[in-house]
């Protein structure tokens, strides 16, 4: 398996801790989505004009953890030698750590607050895969490039634009089984479900030691030892 297909699989190992994230968040915490910005961006304004100035503060709070996990990304990109997906991971771990901990918060802001820090980390860090610039943590623009790719592909017969696709809407397909995952823990265990998100992390690792060639390292260094 080449370089690529492996950085491929990476992505799709990683898109299925983006959907955890993503799901567990909405399924458990009134339909809030933790993985972006958007929404809670449009949410911002629409307290203002409410009046509705205890939500503005929770929403603003929201918005600051955000911003401070791309804060951080940029910290670690820049001071720390380690490899910022295998920090990442980490620190993915930490906070379903946190939240495992306390998973019954009353207040659903504060209650997701660690997967709106972790989830630009970890988008920032698996941003690509091979030459696509993707996201593992949210949908609409893998759904855009997924659909105009699979649309000049039926006009084009491009083989490249089909690989495009394939790529996209197996991204689409990943996130989708780690939304999957989410929601059927949570339906039997509720916020305590959080702990499942482990599976997808050791996914992203096993991942990663394929993508980095590790695995073979790791192999050889046992039998030589013998």
């Amino acid at each position: 398996m080449d370089k690529e297909k492996k950085q491929y699989i990476l992505h799709y190992a990683v898109s299925t801790l983006g959907g955890f994230f993503g799901g567990y968040a909405i399924f458990n915490h009134c339909d809030l989505f933790g993985n972006a910005q958007t929404a809670n961006l449009i949410h911002i304004v629409c307290k203002v004009f409410s009046a509705d100035f205890t939500g503005l503060i929770f929403l603003i709070g929201a918005l600051v953890v955000y911003i401070l996990g791309n804060v951080i990304y940029v910290l670690i990109k820049r001071f720390v030698k380690a490899d910022v997906r295998v920090i990442s991971l980490i620190i993915c771990s930490a906070a379903i750590t946190v939240i495992g901990i306390f998973p019954n918060i009353s207040n659903h802001y504060l209650a997701i607050l660690p997967i709106l820090f972790v989830t630009p980390i970890l988008w920032n860090a698996f941003r690509t895969a091979g030459e696509y610039v993707t996201s593992p943590i949210f949908s609409t623009n893998n759904l855009r490039v997924a659909t105009i790719s699979t649309v000049n592909y039926f006009f084009d017969k491009d083989k490249n634009q089909q690989t495009k696709a394939k790529f996209y809407w197996l991204t689409i397909a990943s996130f989708h089984a780690g939304v999957a995952m989410a929601c059927t823990a949570s339906v039997f265990f509720g916020a305590s479900s959080i702990w499942f998100g482990f599976i997808n992390v050791l996914l992203g690792i096993a991942a990663y030691f394929n993508e980095a060639g590790l695995h073979m390292q790791f192999v050889r260094k046992i039998f030589l030892s013998r």
